[in-house]
């Protein structure tokens, strides 16, 4: 039989060069068709499965799935990313608001303050810590502490030095000298204690620098003919009581803190740079300038003990605290201190609050403040000024200084016996009223320093011969100042020149007329009297009344210059009124500006605007009686102490000239009387007022006026004209730091003293070796000076 045939049925019709491949046990044949003539066969649509026309074609379902999906990509970020956000948001801060006991103040006993030498030692080492000083001052604390150490410096009772940090607009501007080299310890990532280095500089600041030396041609005669002979003057020999050391605290060696106090010019000091947070800043300054105070009480431990006995030894006895910024200084050398870290003799501590508004709101979050602690955790004195994640600088600064001073006498009283109600006051009252009890927290008001700023010497105006004349000069100095408690029984006799040169109005036309020639008053601005604002644009400076103000002054025919710094007022509200009224209103807001205008505009004012709805002494008001303008304001805080209200009065038409004139319940206390041969005029005043003070709207409309009124009237006699002005600078230098020997540099001496009496010393067993050397070394110097 044979075997069964095998066939293969495939779906072609034709076949052709066969092909055969062998396998082991079997036999495979494969037939191939020509490739020109192969055609496959094609199936119905319908056999093929999840196969459509339309799979190649964007439908509205696609977009729409799309869509979906991207919106849910992108809520699922938000959602992530304002989790995030919230974790790092602080919590709420409660505060319970207290009532608080009212306690009397108590000042220190100032008839006691005649004899310097009896209060505080000769040679007493004070040590200023500030973030503004001299050259790098942005506001009024800066020009505060640069007139104070002048005073002190001045006094010859104490040795004085500023601690700031190295702003980089200093470099290559003065003569700074490397001093030394010292390293902190600051915390990681990760917890652990990393070293920074840094190096400490200094400059010696001279506070009423003398002109250069100039050429001096000499003319000589030799054999008949003229011979010319040029040298070079001598320098003048500054004083040492004319100049103080400046310690500058450089940046460190680790980044971000190698950025640190990085800026171009003053306006910037409290900005940090890019990937340097602000409060690291602050504490980094706060923990470095520590540092550098230690070893500068400290440096007589590094000493061989076979020193000569007659060197001076270096030692701090006060370190003077400025500002809240600055208060975490007093935490880490009162710890310092505790450790007994300062030496045999620890400086005591002295905190000076300059604002009791802004200063309390400064904090430090937690976790920024632990990156600098030498230790991990807080002390439980420190926790009593946290308050949920965040540290209340202000308070901590009060609890930890010997002493504690606030710049207005006036407010603090009204702080220690209750008048005074402020915002955050809970954090500071407890704290305030301890050092109260133990008498050791008083108002201090601030002064002026003459020298620096003074319309008749300042150089800007000597150069373009804008400065106030000496005759007025001489006037003054022979007038009988008023004293601080304005002593209002005395007249002033002014005896003025014949020579209209001699005035100081004179010389405030100038000052207008060269503002006009540099196309910043129009000639019409320089005909009408000017109200002058200095200070940053921020709400509490009282901002909110310059529309109505602004109204006012043009109604009354009087021009406004604005002068200052942005801030939190918009700034487009006040550009706004310079468009509304351009050639009544102008804003200088540019730091070129403030460089170029700021001293000319003081001379020329007729008026400051001074609206402060707060204000702890108000030094804008003081400098612009200075500049002899007087003072529209609210009065308010520290500028009740200094600024007088003028007389009331009503309006009254006259009948001739049918013109409304201010009518007085009393006759004005002013006598003109002219030489019948010489012409001189002279002017007898009791009149003593220096401001037109407001509380409303109503009272701001009158003030405007009353000032206007007063402008328009003395226009028509210089004499009386002069004798307005120079009552203005007689009440501003009667706010002189030395007040005929009981004004403030002597009540900080005082504040020092009583600072050093309650500092806690050491055992002596660890420093009783330094103690003996020191001891000797003074009593060979008592023993030499006798």
């Amino acid at each position: 039989m044979s075997p069964p045939s095998h066939t293969l049925s495939l779906p072609v019709t034709t076949l052709s060069s066969p092909s055969t491949h062998f396998r082991r046990g079997s036999t495979t044949t494969v037939l191939t068709c020509p490739p020109s003539k192969q055609r496959p066969q094609r199936l119905p649509l319908n056999t093929y499965p999840f196969f459509s026309k339309y799979d190649k074609k964007w439908r509205w379902w696609h977009y729409m799935s799309i869509l979906i999906l991207v919106t849910g990509l992108l809520e699922t970020i938000a959602l992530s990313l304002g989790y995030h956000f919230l974790l790092e948001q602080s919590l709420p801060i409660r505060i319970a608001v207290r009532q608080y006991p009212s306690l009397p103040y108590q000042h220190f006993n100032t008839s006691a303050l005649s004899s310097t030498q009896s209060i505080l030692q000769k040679g007493t080492t004070v040590y200023h810590v500030t973030k503004e000083f001299g050259p790098a001052t942005m506001g009024g604390m800066g020009s505060v502490v640069t007139s104070l150490a002048a005073a002190q410096q001045r006094s010859g009772n104490t040795e004085v030095a500023v601690v700031m940090p190295y702003y980089s607009f200093l470099k290559n501007k003065y003569d700074i000298d490397r001093v030394v080299d010292l390293v902190i310890d600051l915390r990681d990532k990760q917890g652990k204690l990393v070293p920074i280095e840094f190096r400490v500089w200094k400059m010696m600041h001279v506070f009423d620098p003398p002109p250069p030396p100039t050429n001096i041609t000499t003319y000589t005669m030799i054999d008949g003919v003229n011979t010319t002979t040029t040298k070079l003057s001598e320098p003048v020999v500054i004083p040492h009581t004319e100049r103080v050391p400046v310690y500058l605290i450089g940046p460190g060696n680790r980044n971000p803190f190698s950025q640190a106090f990085r800026c171009r010019n003053p306006l910037q000091i409290y900005s940090s740079p890019a990937g340097l947070p602000q409060e690291w800043r602050d504490q980094y300054f706060a923990k470095a300038a520590s540092q550098f105070l230690m070893h500068q009480a400290t440096a007589i431990d590094e000493e061989s003990l076979f020193a000569p006995l007659l060197r001076s030894t270096p030692h701090v006895d006060v370190i003077h605290l400025h500002g809240a910024t600055n208060a975490y200084i007093a935490k880490f050398l009162d710890d310092k201190r505790k450790n007994e870290d300062l030496g045999a003799t620890p400086p005591s501590i002295v905190y000076t609050m300059h604002d009791y508004l802004d200063e309390l709101q400064y904090t430090n979050t937690v976790g920024n403040v632990k990156k600098f602690l030498d230790t991990a955790e807080f002390t439980s004195n420190d926790i009593n000024h946290i308050y949920g994640d965040r540290m209340f600088m202000s308070s901590l600064g009060i609890s930890r200084a010997d002493v504690v001073t606030f710049v207005s006498r006036t407010m603090a009283t009204a702080m220690v016996e209750g008048t005074l109600d402020f915002y955050l006051k809970e954090l500071v009252m407890d704290h305030l009223l301890l050092k109260a009890q133990q008498r050791r927290f008083f108002g201090i008001s601030n002064g002026l320093d003459f020298a620096t700023i003074n319309p008749f010497k300042t150089e800007k105006l000597v150069t373009r011969k804008l400065n106030y004349p000496e005759y007025a000069q001489t006037l003054l100095d022979r007038s009988s100042l008023v004293s601080y408690q304005k002593d209002l029984s005395a007249k002033r006799v002014w005896e003025f020149s014949a020579t209209s040169g001699d005035f100081v109005a004179t010389a405030k036309d100038k000052a207008k007329r060269f503002l006009v020639r540099r196309k910043l008053l129009s000639d019409a601005g320089a005909k009408r009297p000017l109200v002058l604002y200095v200070g940053r644009f921020q709400y509490n400076k009282g901002l909110e009344w310059f529309e109505q103000a602004t109204e006012h002054f043009v109604a009354n025919n009087m021009t406004f210059i604005i002068l200052g710094q942005e801030n939190n007022y918009p700034f487009s509200k006040l550009e706004s009124l310079q468009a509304k009224y351009p050639d009544y209103v102008h804003i200088l807001s540019t730091p070129k500006q403030h460089r170029q205008w700021s001293i000319f505009c003081r001379a020329a004012a007729d008026f400051v605007f001074v609206p402060s709805q707060t204000e702890s002494f108000g030094l804008v008001a003081a400098e612009g009686l200075m500049f002899g303008a007087s003072v529209i304001s609210t009065g308010v805080g520290g500028l009740q102490e200094f600024l007088m209200d003028r007389p009331e009065a009503t309006l009254v038409q006259e009948p001739d000239s049918q013109a409304w004139v201010p009518k007085y319940p009393q006759p004005r206390d002013v006598r003109l009387v002219r030489d019948k041969r010489t012409k001189i005029p002279t002017v007898t005043s009791g009149e003593y007022y220096n401001a037109y003070l407001f509380d409303s709207t109503n009272g701001l409309a009158t003030a405007i006026r009353d000032a206007a009124l007063d402008y328009k009237r003395l226009l028509a006699s210089k004499a009386l004209r002069e004798e307005y002005i120079l009552r203005m600078i007689t009440s501003a230098k009667a706010l002189g730091w030395d007040r005929q020997g009981k004004g403030p540099v002597h009540e900080y001496q005082h504040v020092y003293a009583l600072a050093l009496h309650h500092r806690s010393l050491p055992s002596l067993t660890r420093h009783e070796i330094d103690e003996e050397q020191g001891l000797l070394r003074q009593l060979y110097q008592d023993e030499v000076s006798l």
